[in-house]
């Protein structure tokens, strides 16, 4: 089957920077799924994967641009450890989601220095040229549930 619109597709991959250092890799966290053409997934991966097969294999180099962006330095700003009051706890990595004038944002907590909490809401890999060694384990119709979701069912 081919990879085309409302298809499903199933990738294992290794996720490296430009210098080597492995950012992912599907062996450890389970193979990546989604469906092709609803912008769930990185469009240049898309546009190469259009009309491949199970069992296609590539290294594709996306940048910044073609990627999750540039690294921009006003989503990083300065809050209060009185705004995690809701929270159990609160520690340097930890990842939420807080509402902002654009929408719902991801952020990660940066540092923590007395009161202040140091946040970041850029991508983790924005920035950064990624190479994606990948191979295509698996390509099936999107069942009408998962179209209707936006996201694949396991």
């Amino acid at each position: 089957m081919k990879i085309e619109e409302s298809k499903v597709v199933v990738l294992d991959f290794i996720l490296s920077d430009e210098d080597g250092n492995i950012l992912e890799d599907t062996k450890e966290v389970g193979p990546f799924a989604y469906i092709q053409g609803i912008g769930d997934f990185i469009p240049k991966i898309e546009e190469i994967l259009e009309g491949k097969t199970e069992g296609f294999q590539s290294k594709i180099i996306v940048s910044p641009e073609e990627g999750y962006g540039q690294y921009d330095e006003d989503l990083i700003s300065e809050m209060s450890k009185e705004d995690f009051s809701e929270f159990d706890d609160i520690y340097e990595g930890l990842d939420f989601q807080a509402e902002t004038d654009e929408g719902v944002m991801e952020f990660v907590i940066k540092s923590i220095e007395d009161d202040v909490v140091l946040v970041d809401g850029n991508h983790p890999f924005a920035g950064k040229n990624l190479t994606f060694d990948l191979k295509v384990t698996e390509v099936r119709d999107a069942s009408e549930e998962e179209l209707e979701h936006g996201h694949v069912h396991f």
